[in-house]
């Protein structure tokens, strides 16, 4: 079971055929377990961003400190609690693979548990892939309690053991198809949600996971909301994609990663690294089926910037308003100008404000954030574009000529798309 797999997907496009791959192999020369925690880690952060994923806290006690977990997920307000269990040699004896994969999964999901509690009880100082230290409070954070199995021969049909409500159970090989496939840490813990407390054999989430993608399909878009403009697009896309993200237009759909790691790398004070894993997060709740659209609109944007030879500024803009979500929905304002200056950075703000105002007056939530991201031509060598970044949350208590304006400086001056 830890091989690659095929599966042939009927859609009404004809079947498709998609092969899982294995596990990456694991280093040799290190213990199993330890090689297989690095690896699930490294996984996270290839494709979720290294900023969401944490090595394992550590719980002091009178006999010493010990560790908690083999790796927390944390983003969009919900962490997700890793425990790993790796087979040193497995057999043939079906029974006994069994009988072992019962016994460490079922230790593995009381570990969670237990961590968990520890975890939601104070701040934990914690540090991710990244490199940096933040102070994780886990009493303000959805707990999913996460078991990887780590095994060369799983007997076929094996069901683990009952999970609680808020466990999954998976091999690494599926773990490391998650993140391949949909490249989004959030979009990883999203479907985690889905799935909680719902048992299938061992080895077959990605069956599962395209029955999911196939029923996405059939679900009815909704309406546009009353507040929507003229100008705006409702766009609907299937949670789970059946296509891996990216497939159509790769360069496309990296754009947003390219601007995450642009606010990742940004020099900011150490005591805002919890507001920028907030940003990043908010970020990453592009939906993974629309990226490459997004992608594709910001690159035309930018080669027209780039090739404008007047005087004057040129601005454009893509907007994404969330119709409906969780509290890490935002809306963000993509903006593109041809030369990154004050009248440049004037326009950017009043953007960014405007759009804040206008969606916290018809929103649900009390405390909205508005995430704005400013793509200008780059000035350093290899660089495509300078990216700079702002967010205003809550009421700003903008004064109305104030908005009235900028709302009429910015509908002679910019273009939203």
């Amino acid at each position: 079971m830890s091989d690659g797999i095929t599966l042939f997907i009927e859609t009404e496009d004809g079947v498709r055929r998609r092969t899982i791959l294995p596990a990456v192999p694991l280093p040799p020369e290190m213990e199993r377990g330890i090689a297989a925690e690095n690896a699930i880690r490294a996984a996270a952060a290839i494709w979720g961003m290294p900023d969401f994923i944490f090595e394992p806290a550590h719980e002091t006690s009178g006999s010493g400190v010990r560790e908690v977990g083999d790796g927390i997920l944390i983003t969009s307000g919900t962490a997700v609690m890793i425990q790993s269990k790796s087979r040193e040699q497995s057999g043939d004896l079906e029974e006994r693979e069994s009988n072992w994969l019962t016994k460490n999964i079922t230790k593995g999901l009381k570990q969670g548990a237990g961590s968990i509690r520890f975890l939601s009880t104070r701040p934990v100082a914690m540090r991710n892939r990244r490199g940096r230290t933040v102070t994780i409070d886990g009493t303000t954070l959805t707990w999913i309690s996460l078991v990887l199995v780590d095994h060369d021969k799983v007997p076929d049909g094996y069901m683990p053991p009952d999970t609680p409500s808020n466990a999954v159970v998976m091999l690494r090989r599926d773990w490391e198809f998650l993140f391949n496939q949909l490249r989004s840490a959030r979009s990883v813990v999203s479907y985690l949600r889905r799935v909680t407390g719902e048992n299938v054999a061992l080895g077959t989430e990605p069956v599962r996971y395209h029955e999911l993608a196939l029923a996405d399909l059939d679900v009815a878009p909704p309406s546009a909301p009353e507040w929507a403009t003229q100008g705006a697009t409702v766009s609907s896309v299937p949670l789970a994609p059946l296509d891996p993200a990216g497939t159509a237009a790769t360069s496309a759909h990296f754009v947003l990663r390219t601007i995450q790691e642009d606010v990742a790398l940004c020099s900011i004070p150490a005591e805002e690294e919890l507001t920028r894993i907030e940003l990043l997060s908010r970020l990453d709740s592009i939906p993974v089926a629309s990226r490459s659209d997004l992608g594709e609109r910001l690159q035309v944007y930018m080669s027209e910037a780039k090739t404008w030879s007047r005087r004057s500024l040129i601005t454009s803009a893509r907007i994404y308003l969330p119709i409906a979500g969780d509290e890490f929905d935002s809306p963000i304002v993509f903006m593109i100008a041809s030369r990154l200056d004050e009248m440049a950075k004037m326009v950017f703000h009043a953007r960014v404000e405007l759009q804040h105002h206008d969606f916290f007056a018809i929103a649900d939530m009390a405390n909205v954030t508005t995430i704005g991201v400013l793509l200008t031509p780059g000035t350093t060598s290899g660089r495509e574009w300078d990216t700079t970044f702002i967010a205003a949350r809550g009421d700003l208590g903008l004064d109305g000529d104030y908005v009235d304006a900028i709302r009429e400086q910015l509908t002679n001056t910019l273009r939203t798309q």
